[in-house]
């Protein structure tokens, strides 16, 4: 068991698990100096919305904020190995009794509301599914959405069109807006390579910091991949959205390659959207890019986690 620490229409597919659920209209401006996009209104989805009170009703002063109770709320596990299982401890504590183990695609687990802190690491106790409770890092948990709700959720749509926006115009801060305060930005330069995380402190500064960072192997050379962001990762995100790829939900866009294109077992538990580029021609069909951000939410928020990229490989 282990602890893991002139303006022209563009329209993309929305694809859930094959599915077609909404198109996405967005509509592309071009001006002398760079891309833009605006959105169109939101589509309308089969949502749930809170019932608006009525004349009679309505209170006469403003209503005070609903407190959710974050013990309520289902969490899955995440970051957790499908090989090998997450320890449960009692107490909190790297070096606490192991008093259970959970699978890395374990969900609906519920939390107690006791957290500690211990060392750099915030710890949350949990109710066990066979009874009982036990601590894990917080880090392993994320709020537990089914992929049907996920799909669903209209601010999917509009987080993935910012997300286009603040690449085309090269916004640090649209960026940071997006991303998850708990994880920063974790970042695969291909699913099968390593992570690299960025501080959500570090994100403004996206697309300029000068940090060389090794981004894992080619694995056709086997050469290291070095260098800063705007060196090795922005060309390869331009190269997706500078054009209107392919928009699916819970589903991964791939074109011919040697290996199949996998969302990582880690991450079993979380949703994401995929943007996936084609082979422009016949004739170069391992000439393809997908894009996948795994998006989790955040006291009932959606919030950008992960870009894991995906391509033709010999």
């Amino acid at each position: 068991m282990i602890d893991k620490p002139g303006p022209f229409p563009r329209i993309m597919h929305w694809n859930f698990r094959g599915q077609s659920v909404f198109t996405l209209m967005l509509l592309l401006t071009l001006s002398a100096c760079r891309q833009s996009v605006v959105p169109l209104p939101a589509p309308t989805l089969p949502r749930v919305v809170p019932s608006a009170p009525s004349s009679t009703t309505a209170p006469v002063t403003e209503p005070q904020p609903t407190v959710i109770n974050l013990a309520q709320v289902p969490y899955a596990l995440a970051w957790v190995s499908d090989i090998e299982p997450l320890a449960v401890r009692q107490p909190a504590g790297i070096t606490s009794m192991a008093v259970a183990s959970l699978a890395s695609d374990q969900r609906g687990l519920t939390i107690t509301g006791k957290t500690t802190l211990m060392g750099s690491s915030t710890w949350v106790e949990i109710n066990l599914p066979e009874g009982g409770k036990g601590w894990i890092r917080d880090w392993n948990l994320t709020e537990d959405v089914p992929s049907s709700t996920f799909c669903e959720d209209i601010r999917i749509a509009d987080l993935a069109n910012q997300f286009i926006v603040a690449i085309r115009e090269r916004d640090g801060g649209k960026l940071s807006e997006l991303v998850s305060p708990k994880r920063g930005l974790i970042i695969r330069h291909d699913w099968w390579n390593p992570e690299v995380n960025l501080a959500y402190s570090s994100v403004p500064g996206f697309f300029l910091d000068p940090t060389p960072i090794n981004w894992g192997v080619n694995r056709d050379s086997e050469l290291e991949i070095d260098g800063t962001i705007r060196e090795v990762i922005l060309p390869q995100l331009e190269d997706v959205f500078s054009i209107a790829p392919e928009l699916n939900c819970n589903k991964l866009g791939a074109g011919s390659t040697a290996r199949d294109a996998m969302w990582p077992s880690d991450y079993s538990n979380l949703n994401y959207i995929s943007f996936y580029r084609a082979a422009p021609d016949p004739g170069s069909q391992l000439n393809w890019r997908t894009w996948a951000l795994g998006i989790e939410y955040l006291e009932g928020q959606p919030y950008l986690t992960l870009l894991i990229q995906y391509r033709g490989e010999i």
